[in-house]
């Protein structure tokens, strides 16, 4: 089957600051005192969710009151890590080239809008979508685990779920493609243990997982031009 659309994540699919993103919530944790999580787990555990529900967990956990600036707090960090450590991924470029010589495209992420702009801009993706078509977290009622940003970009491209391919490196994002009736396919190339990461995400909902973008682009030529 061919697909009308395809929806990109943007960390840890389109950019490599996921582990960057973890980062910055680990530091932010450990300035107020909190020292229970490490990168590994945030990694497992955090990736791919809003900073409001990843302090929204801890809070359930451990019962801390995070402080009203958290967020302002967190994004300080990811901006200062961003010139640093964000790292580009290796034919994602040519990847999302191709995707769009097929299909209608966008992005649907659940990181605060600014940073997904401007990741995108620094990685030069930006000019691939139109930015009403980017999609972030508080677009929507419900972020990724669910469904609602996924149909909400379905949508607004007048596109069947049933027909749109979803490339996700996240666990909560394969469940929320996945909700939304969506073919998906996972991309572990950015994940720190990329094949134990596959088969979760495979048992999770995916298609199939990729560890490169070249693996990438040679199935959406396949199966778009079948």
């Amino acid at each position: 089957m061919t697909y009308d659309l395809i929806i990109f994540d943007c960390d840890g699919t389109l950019v490599d600051t996921e582990y960057l993103n973890i980062k910055a919530v680990i530091s932010l944790l450990r300035d107020l005192g909190i020292e229970k999580y490490d990168i590994k787990y945030g990694l497992t555990h955090f990736s791919g969710h809003r900073f409001s529900n990843i302090i929204g967990m801890i809070a359930q956990e451990t019962g801390f009151a995070f402080p009203d600036n958290a967020a302002k707090l967190y994004l300080g960090k990811v901006n200062a890590l961003s010139e640093t450590e964000t790292k580009d991924i290796e034919h994602v470029y040519d990847m999302v080239k191709t995707a769009k010589k097929y299909a209608d495209v966008c992005v649907v992420s659940n990181g605060e809008r600014n940073n997904v702009l401007s990741s995108l801009k620094r990685a030069n993706l930006l000019h691939f979508f139109e930015e009403e078509f980017v999609f972030t977290g508080l677009m929507a009622p419900k972020p990724k685990p669910a469904p609602d940003l996924f149909l909400l970009a379905a949508n607004q491209k007048n596109i069947c779920p049933s027909k749109t391919l979803v490339i996700e490196d996240s666990i909560a994002g394969v469940m929320g493609a996945s909700a939304a009736k969506m073919d998906v396919w996972g991309f572990c190339g950015t994940h720190h243990a990329p094949k134990p990461h596959a088969e979760i995400l495979v048992n999770t909902g995916a298609k199939a997982t990729y560890t490169s973008m070249q693996d990438v682009i040679t199935a959406l030529e396949k199966v778009q031009s079948a």
